[in-house]
């Protein structure tokens, strides 16, 4: 029985096995593809129609345009393609290899004589720098990095004067408790769910390990899980109402054309995790629970959880909490080899991910090594379903466009069922 996209991925979410693995390029700002790369694929493939645009100005990710999509046969859109006539104007900008894309007008950046750029907030205040030899925008700014504890008093528009906020892509930007912006969100919506048969995804984030990295700076929130409780309890409230309010707007407004929601929080180092299981509990668990038990209880909608590096020991209480799905499968991490997740929790999550080393196999390795790593991995992870395709996090500026055809085309030869 034939079945469109958006069947074969909620077919995989229901731990069902669909007619072969749903494919996924660009339906997240973590599954992505950088704008060089994007550039010299299309460049690869004689693409001269179109233009490469902007998803996330801090990573340099493009959305992958309706051709591309169709070409590779993937099965995910990002929610954010429904608004992208809203980020008009849309800007020239350079980038490092010389070619060229599009970047929303809002974003505010400025190119130093040095060759670096800038993003710059309100009152000039800078708040990311790209050096002139980097691929990518690193923070510069963190709103209480430089107090000594999390301050008494917690204000939301504080949150604001961030890097990831300030350069949200769409329609992370957008004030959906506002009317208009609102019907705006809704309608756009539910035209990408109606006049695609794509899974729809959208990012809604829900960070409360990341949102201290990028307010408190790493150190500082690493240090504050251990030596200020209710320092952090008081930062972790503040953004929870936020996020129980921002959550059931999303439902109530597009809850019914919306297939994932994806939430991110890196919570692992190469070897272990940031922090204890016994930390997991004691801040995050409860508050993991209460959304997504929200998001269960009023919605079809599966939870995705972007978190890199080895968190195998938290990966029972974030089952308990109410995980789904489980990206990008971080393989080469310690403790997270596919045979053993697969094993060990393959009943409970699906995998979204893990289908090639990005690092090593993807950008040094042959086309034919690449085909070689998809058929491996596939054969564990994709084993009796659980599976989204995709490669481990996103494909960076060095990936040869050889290799990225390889990986799709091996995508399309080993999974079928």
């Amino acid at each position: 029985m034939d079945m469109n996209s958006r069947e074969r991925v909620i077919k995989v979410l229901n731990h069902e096995i669909p007619d072969r693995i749903p494919v996924d390029l660009g339906g997240s700002r973590v599954t992505g593809i950088s704008a060089i790369a994007y550039n010299n694929l299309k460049k690869k493939l004689g693409i001269k129609s179109g233009s490469t645009k902007i998803s996330d100005f801090v990573m340099q990710l493009a959305y992958p345009e309706n051709n591309i999509l169709e070409m590779f046969n993937t099965d995910i859109i990002d929610a954010g393609q429904a608004f992208l006539e809203f980020e008009n104007p849309w800007k020239d900008f350079v980038l490092r290899d010389g070619s060229s894309c599009l970047v929303p007008g809002r974003i505010n950046f400025r190119l130093q004589p040095d060759g670096a750029v800038n993003v710059v907030y309100k009152d000039n205040m800078v708040l990311g720098k790209m050096p002139s030899r980097s691929l990518y925008v690193d923070q510069t700014y963190w709103v209480y990095g430089n107090m000594d504890k999390i301050p008494r008093e917690i204000n939301a528009d504080d949150f604001k004067k961030e890097l990831w906020d300030y350069t949200s892509p769409v329609p992370g930007n957008f004030n959906i408790f506002d009317s208009a912006q609102a019907e705006i969100f809704k309608n756009c919506i539910k035209k990408i769910y109606e006049t695609t048969g794509y899974a729809v995804i959208l990012r809604f984030g829900g960070n409360l390990v990341e949102s201290g990295f990028c307010i408190r700076g790493m150190e500082n929130y690493l240090c504050d899980l251990y030596t200020d409780e209710k320092g952090v309890n008081r930062f972790l409230d503040v953004l929870m109402e936020g996020y129980i309010n921002g959550i059931n707007k999303v439902l109530e407004l597009a809850g019914d054309y919306i297939n994932i929601l994806m939430f991110a929080d890196d919570m692992g180092s190469e070897n272990a995790p940031f922090f204890s299981p016994q930390i997991y509990k004691k801040f995050f668990k409860d508050r993991h629970r209460q959304m997504w038990e929200l998001i269960h209880s009023k919605s079809k909608c599966k939870i995705f959880l972007h978190s890199c590096g080895s968190i195998y020991e938290l990966l029972p209480d974030l089952i308990e909490a109410g995980l789904d799905i489980l990206n990008p499968v971080q393989t080469s991490a310690r403790d997270m080899e596919a045979k053993r997740l697969k094993e060990q929790f393959g009943k409970d999550l699906i995998f979204w991910g893990g289908c090639c080393n990005t690092r090593e196999v993807l950008v040094k390795g042959s086309p034919q090594d690449v085909k070689n790593d998809v058929k491996e991995r596939i054969g564990i992870l994709g084993k009796n379903g659980g599976l989204i395709f995709n490669q481990i996090h996103n494909i960076l500026a060095d990936v040869p466009p050889e290799n990225i055809i390889a990986l799709f085309e091996a995508a399309k030869l080993y999974g079928q069922y």
